[in-house]
């Protein structure tokens, strides 16, 4: 799979200024690209499947960041781990009509 996509969508949220955004698209970036040379190796390319499984992966992370900072009494945190969620929501539905 292309990542040239996400990538055009970095340079979108730069001119925008939509920092929330581009931070998790750039986390999301740094383990597309890891999870691209582990397969490099192998003579892989990374697929649709692939990548859809790391967004989900980054998702269930976010949903357990929530209820951990929502137990410790952590609301700043817990939003702001809410709000990636949803950003990552868009990428997967983005990755998947690719």
């Amino acid at each position: 799979m292309n990542l040239t996509g996400l990538q055009k969508k970095i340079f979108e949220y730069q001119k925008s200024g939509d920092a929330e955004r581009l931070s998790v698209l750039r986390f999301l970036l740094a383990s597309l690209k890891n999870r691209e040379i582990e397969l490099r190796v192998d003579g892989q390319e990374i697929s649709q499947e692939d990548v859809i499984k790391i967004i989900n992966k980054q998702m269930k992370q976010r949903k357990e960041s929530v209820e951990i900072y929502q137990k410790g009494g952590r609301d700043d945190l817990s939003q702001k781990e809410g709000k990636e969620l949803v950003i990552l929501e868009e990428f997967l539905k983005y990755a998947e009509s690719l």
